[in-house]
């Protein structure tokens, strides 16, 4: 009877401290600070090297909120290797410690809003995807105070909840993680110990939080007008008028849902697209995007660059997006009517997008649209795509599109196309794998998008492979393997047989290597004859000094002269660049690629070796004034050009929180025929105000 009670007492006992252990930590309303045990996170432990050892250096959170704001103070122990950084512009990493906080305020859907903070008070805010990356283009009003001396580093941070996509009635269940990072030994501890190698775990295993108080209805409604001045130097004309005044336009209708509205945007003050080795290239050159409309919150369409590359709205007279998310299905609509300029036609762009979540599946449907005004022209792509986790971190997808193109300026429309993939992937916490295999037909069309091949089928594997390996000289080894062809429909030939090795070795010695391999087996269908493509190379990153980091590389490559030759190549690639932050204030980055072929016969619309080049220097006064200068050069012939020299200078001063006022300077030359040529030369000043 007596072992019964204790064995019964002891039952209890366990039971009291599981639940102590797994309950929620709940979130004091307070309209000043509160510092509790109740209310604090401590006991931060290493997750890079992932070894779960405790935090040396003490670091102490305590939150709570006013039912418009998460506040947090921060409290963490320094030493003589802490590392201060520099001014930087909002969302650029200062090269410092930081704190970083994640908040998952839906924790079915798998994403995270993330808040850095550095010595220096620079602004980076994230989220982190479904995938586990960080996508940067989500903007926030969090604010934060940092402070530190020869011990201690305190943090005041404010998070609007209003910055936040979330549902439901109070309690509300949220999770966070926590985050240190010491930058002089390079290593990352956590509360509680989450990696990203854990998949779908990072988010499941985060730390629950509970806020009971109900949270302040916002409707987060603003309205930015903007004006632009254009001085143009090369036809001495100032040019100002009704279409040099745009506005930005924004409301959250609830605590899930947004709308906003973009009339004649501006983009002068984006800097100037890198220079890339396009000469030869087999395909149209394409460039990321850069504008922060199109990228904000383009996710919850469900789409990427092939499906639609939104580069294609060149200068868009007006652009609208729409996005909400509940508990079971998340909803997005994006529309823009493209100016008809050189180049680019005005053509009207629109998405929709609606993707239901039942358990562990979900069904990815967009619906894509290209269209003329007039209605002579339009095209359409139906997007579905089901993912089924049908076991932890096991799925299978399928992605089908649907495509319907029509014409009245031809008799070949109007045309219907299908391109379909289905796979497999999985991931532990040091693999990842993915197995595909995919069919295009002849009349599929995008034309919102980037497809330069149709009519094939074929198959793909991806695998990814990390490990750490915490011994005196190696610290980290990552490994990618990529295999995949593509076939004739028709005729079942073999088109192109691809296969890719990457291996990335980081030491404790401040380098970093990196091996590339790469073969292509390519069809000439005009020649009937295989090409072989190669790429071996190596690179290393040394950056034992911040003022002072080496990039070198050199590749041995075989490539195919499309043009004019016709045929395949060897030659060398060479990879110089520095970088580094010459003080608080000043960072530049120096990065300059050669391509030398050997044995290319002369001919007098083929380069046999040429430079490409980028530049740029970064002056932050602090950080919400800064200049930024960038250089841009390449020497590559393409038929009577052969050179190019492209500068910009801006200037950007954040006035009030989100009010900017911008000064700039940009030209582009190229040497045609031996002489230059200026394509642009422009000055301009903008101003954009926030209520």
């Amino acid at each position: 009877m007596r072992i019964n009670i204790v064995f019964r007492f002891a039952i209890i006992i366990s039971f009291l401290m599981c639940t102590t252990t797994l309950s929620a930590l709940d979130i004091p309303f307070s309209e000043n600070e509160v510092k509790l045990p109740e209310n604090q996170i401590t006991g931060l432990v290493r997750v890079s090297p992932p070894d779960s050892l405790n935090c040396p250096l003490e670091t102490n959170t305590w939150l709570w909120h006013d039912g418009k704001n998460l506040y947090l103070q921060i409290e963490a122990e320094i030493d003589e290797n802490f590392e201060t950084g520099n001014y930087t512009n909002y969302d650029i990493y200062p090269g410092a410690d930081y704190l970083c906080i994640q908040l998952i305020t839906d924790p079915k859907s798998y994403y995270a809003y993330g808040f850095f903070a550095y010595p220096f008070e620079n602004r980076i805010d994230f989220i982190r995807t479904s995938s586990l990356g960080v996508d940067k283009t989500w903007n926030s009003n969090y604010e934060y105070i940092s402070s530190f001396n020869d011990t201690l580093w305190t943090v005041s941070m404010k998070i609007p909840f209003k910055n936040l996509r979330f549902f439901g009635n109070p309690p509300y269940n949220w999770k966070i993680i926590l985050t240190r990072y010491t930058r002089h030994n390079k290593q990352l501890f956590s509360k509680p110990f989450l990696i990203t190698k854990m998949g779908k775990d990072y988010f499941h295993k985060a730390l629950d939080i509970k806020i009971d108080h109900p949270i302040e209805k916002n409707k987060n409604f603003y309205i930015r007008p903007h004006t632009i001045f254009i001085y143009d130097l090369k036809d001495n004309e100032t040019s100002f008028d009704e279409e040099n005044i745009g506005f930005d336009f924004s409301f959250n209708p609830s605590f899930s849902t947004k709308f906003k509205l973009s009339f004649l945007p501006d983009y002068s003050d984006v800097p100037m697209d890198n220079v890339k080795d396009i000469y030869n290239s087999k395909y149209p050159p394409s460039y990321e995007e850069n504008r922060y409309f199109f990228i904000e919150d383009f996710n919850v369409l469900g789409v990427d660059d092939n499906l639609f590359h939104s580069r294609h709205i060149v200068q868009p007279k007006y652009a609208l997006k729409f996005t909400s998310n509940a508990e079971n299905y998340s909803f997005g609509f994006l529309s823009s009517l493209d100016k008809e300029t050189e180049g680019a036609s005005d053509d009207i762009f629109n998405i929709i997008a609606f993707k239901p979540v039942h358990n562990k599946f979900r069904l990815q449907t967009t619906l894509l649209n290209r269209m003329n005004p007039d209605g002579n022209y339009h095209n359409e792509v139906l997007h579905l795509e089901p993912t089924w986790e049908f076991n932890r971190n096991h799925f299978i997808w399928i992605d089908m599109n649907l495509s319907y193109i029509d014409s009245l300026d031809s008799t070949d429309y109007p045309k219907k196309g299908y391109y379909g993939k289905i796979g497999y992937s999985r991931r532990n916490k040091d693999f990842y794998f993915s197995i595909s295999a995919q069919q295009m037909q002849k009349d599929y069309a995008v034309d919102m998008g980037k497809i330069y091949e149709d009519d094939f089928y074929g198959w793909n594997i991806n695998t990814y492979y990390s490990k750490n390996i915490n011994d005196d000289i190696f610290r980290e080894l990552n490994t990618t393997i990529n295999l995949s062809e593509e076939i004739d429909n028709q005729t079942d030939i073999l088109l192109e047989r691809y296969s890719y090795l990457n291996v990335e070795l980081e030491s404790n010695y401040n380098l970093k290597f990196y091996f590339d391999y790469q073969h292509v087996k390519e069809y000439f269908v005009t020649l009937n004859k295989y090409f072989n493509k190669h790429l071996t190379g190596f690179r290393m990153i040394w950056d034992k000094f911040d003022w002072f980091v080496l990039h070198l590389g050199i590749y041995d490559i075989e490539n195919i002269n499309y043009y004019y030759l016709l045929d395949s190549y060897n030659g060398i690639y060479l990879q110089y660049g520095l970088s580094g932050t010459i003080s608080k204030y000043i960072n530049y980055g120096f990065f300059a690629d050669k391509s030398i072929y050997h044995d290319i016969p002369e001919h007098p619309e083929v380069d046999d070796e040429y430079w490409i080049g980028n530049f740029d220097l970064n002056i932050n006064i602090t950080n919400k004034i800064s200049f930024n200068n960038g250089l841009r050069y390449d020497n590559y012939e393409y038929d009577a050009k052969s050179e190019y020299v492209g500068y910009f200078s801006n200037f950007s001063w954040e006035f009030k929180r989100d009010c900017y006022l911008y000064f700039g300077y940009k030209t582009s030359l190229n040497k045609i025929d031996n002489s230059y040529q200026e394509d642009y030369q422009k000055l301009y000043t903008k101003i954009s105000y926030n209520f």
